[in-house]
């Protein structure tokens, strides 16, 4: 079954993790890895609504300074994860979004 005749089942949930997939991987070198300026202007491009607000915090600023030391260590996908996650765990926007409710 290809890809996208399985992400026709999926959940909301699983369809946002295939999207962060496909949009990591469209990024990716051939070894399937991001460096770290990639990684950070992938976020910076990507992710804004999230990091908005971010920039003075200490957590933010080792976050991104991180990805600007040395220059050669690769990012995989499990890596970029992370880095996502807990950005978004420190995020002005989350703390918004957890006010709001869906009803279905």
């Amino acid at each position: 079954m290809s890809p996208v005749k399985a992400l026709r089942n999926c959940t909301d949930l699983e369809k946002s993790v295939a999207t962060i997939a496909v949009i990591f991987n469209n990024h990716t070198g051939p070894d399937g890895k991001l460096s770290k300026t990639q990684a950070k202007d992938l976020l910076l491009a990507q992710f804004q609504s999230f990091i908005k607000g971010q920039e003075l915090k200490p957590k933010y600023k080792e976050i991104i300074s991180d990805l600007d030391e040395d220059k050669d260590k690769r990012i995989d996908f499990e890596d970029f994860m992370i880095i996502l996650t807990s950005l978004t765990i420190m995020s002005d926007l989350l703390h918004e979004l957890r006010c709001l409710t869906t009803k279905k």
